[in-house]
């Protein structure tokens, strides 16, 4: 595994921590939630690079992938207002719709290469 996504692996569990630090809802289930979602996305990247086997079925990373969506997405929602720009000057907005963006394609490009690799994996095997 290369060492720039050892790097990306520990941001993205960082990421996963600050996210359950930040958030209003505390309870037990939206932890453990998070930290699945965190583990899913390393499992990934696990898989692409051969530290453990792929899964037999393509289903188990749909299923993952379909988790990671709903708990950043869905159950995350609340966040975004946290994160918007209600509390930014007028003369700023621009700027900020331009890097915040820009900062999470940035982010999440590394994910979404290994995500889409590790299908390309299934789709060789033919398994769709």
């Amino acid at each position: 595994m290369p060492f720039w996504s050892i790097i990306y692996l520990f941001v993205l569990f960082l990421s996963a921590v600050f996210t359950i630090v930040i958030s209003p809802n505390k309870s037990p289930f939206y932890i453990l939630a998070e930290l699945v979602s965190g583990l899913f996305a390393i499992m990934f990247f696990l898989f692409h690079y051969g530290v453990i086997p792929y899964p037999s079925h393509v289903l188990t990373p749909l299923l993952m992938l379909g988790f990671i969506l709903f708990q950043e997405i869905w159950v995350n929602r609340d966040l975004y207002n946290m994160l918007s720009l209600q509390n930014i000057p007028e003369e700023e907005h621009r700027t900020m719709l331009l890097i915040v963006p820009l900062t999470t394609i940035l982010f999440l490009s590394p994910f979404i290469w290994v995500v889409v690799q590790v299908f390309r994996h299934y789709v060789a095997l033919n398994y769709f």
